[in-house]
């Protein structure tokens, strides 16, 4: 084990050369802001985020930086100062809840975030101010020993596909990872730990919790006693990183970390489809201009939801769907549907006979149905009709509805009325000319464990 996770780090531990090129982007920063200070009213310059803090991996040294503001500061100010910013040192102008630069210095990508300057217990004015004093925790209490421990911890979520806070992921974020090493001491007592965790699993750092939110894994935010900070993490991410605790505590290897997911080719699509004897469908949209991919990917998730329960409403036997969206172009969802029923006769749920008011509205209905209605466990039933058709155009019908609905909204809710391509089978093949919808599509068809392959 010890020589497996040295020739882990010795992989992910950034090299003398790229931390050097941190330092000196940093510095470069630094004087930059230093020397604005007074201009834009700013009264402090905090480096956040794993950098600042040595727990980065290699090959992902950006540097988070804070302009931190006194707290009597108008917010629209943050704008004005950003757009100096960017005139100064070039780069995007984002927005979150503020506006932020996002540039680059010294082949360095750097974002600069404002946010107010405010002391530990006193209540945040935006969310962005809690993170300098993350970063004040995290280095008092992260010993230097723990900070490969750290990165252990992080690179093996990454390998198993649950690192990252962001919806897309639903995952465990940097800050969350740091967190877990501090209370459990190392990357090995995280796994420990989390191999006997249990749904609603209560981490309270300094014993000061007010967290009253019912989430798969609650970690109290050490600096904010309301917050959780594991409050992105889906049951699914929790999931899948207890399992993988367990199977690499029973078998260490590599794969944890370093997974070689297979890109099936189209021939090999092909076979895998004709073998299920399921029928894979798929819808795909243009990506919306401009629109943030945390906003999509929320949206996405939303329409992949209500499209399986609108197709299992007219009778398809939905056995699973996933969304993929590459952030520029394309937007895609997929549904694989198992066998349809044969029968156009369909049985229809009541309301229970001692309900009466529904009850009787039921039966008025279906008074003059042919075969019924009939009463079965103290409960009507009434048999229905259904007209057979096609599963693309019920796959059409059912985005039209979600069009006419308007329940997805946002960005992508108007790219939806604007027009979409529904297909099957092969022809979601040619979809595949695009590398990351064609990893997608592997993954969707083969399911097995990243660290399995």
């Amino acid at each position: 084990m010890e020589e497996l996770l040295r020739e882990v780090l010795e992989r992910i531990r950034p090299s003398e050369e790229e931390n050097e090129r941190l330092r000196r982007a940093m510095e470069k920063v630094r004087n930059i802001l230093e020397g604005l200070k007074e201009e834009l009213g700013f009264v402090d310059v905090v480096f956040a985020g794993s950098a600042a803090r040595d727990t980065h991996l290699r090959g992902s040294s950006d540097v988070d930086v804070f302009i931190l503001f006194p707290k009597d500061v108008e917010p629209g100010r943050f704008e004005e100062v950003i757009k100096k910013l960017r005139e100064v040192m070039g780069g995007e102008l984002l927005y979150a809840q503020h506006p932020y630069l996002r540039t680059r210095v010294d082949g360095v990508d750097v974002e600069i975030v404002p946010a107010y300057k405010i002391e530990p217990g006193e209540r945040i004015l935006s969310a962005t101010d809690r993170t300098p004093l993350h970063n004040e925790y995290v280095k008092r209490k992260l010993r230097p020993e723990q900070r490969d421990q750290v990165r252990l911890l992080k690179a093996f979520m990454k390998g198993i596909g649950v690192y990252g806070a962001e919806i897309k992921v639903e995952g465990f974020s940097g800050y969350l990872c740091e967190l877990l090493v501090i209370h459990y001491g190392s990357f090995l007592d995280v796994l420990r730990a989390a191999s006997e965790w249990r749904w609603g699993e209560y981490i309270d750092i300094e014993g000061k919790g007010k967290v009253r939110e019912r989430r798969p894994l609650v970690v109290v935010d050490p600096v904010d006693p309301h917050r959780n900070v594991a409050h992105s993490v889906s049951r699914e991410s929790m999931g899948k990183f207890i399992v993988a605790a367990r199977e690499f505590l029973k078998s260490p290897s590599l794969k944890f970390f370093f997974p070689r997911r297979p890109l099936l080719s189209p021939a090999e699509i092909k076979n895998i489809m004709d073998e299920r004897r399921s029928r894979i469908v798929g819808v795909f949209l243009k990506y919306p201009e401009e629109a943030a991919p945390d906003n999509v990917w929320g949206q996405l998730k939303k329409l992949g939801r209500r499209l399986r329960k609108k197709m299992e409403q007219k009778d398809n036997f939905v056995i699973q769907h996933g969304v993929w969206t590459d952030e520029k172009n394309l937007v895609a969802v997929l549904l694989e549907v198992g066998g349809r029923y044969t029968a156009r006769i369909h049985l229809r749920e009541g309301p229970p006979v001692t309900d009466r008011e529904n009850s009787e509205r039921f039966l008025e209905k279906h008074r003059d149905d042919p075969y019924g209605p009939f009463i079965i466990d103290g409960r009507l039933y009434a048999f229905y009709f259904v007209e057979e058709k096609s599963l693309l155009v019920e796959l059409f019908e059912s985005m039209e509805e979600i069009a006419r609905e308007e329940s997805v909204g946002g960005e992508l809710g108007e790219v939806i009325k604007e027009g979409f391509d529904v297909v099957e089978g092969r022809g979601i093949l040619r979809y595949a000319k695009h590398e990351g919808f064609r990893s997608f599509l592997s993954d969707f068809l083969v399911r097995k464990f990243p660290w399995e392959y």
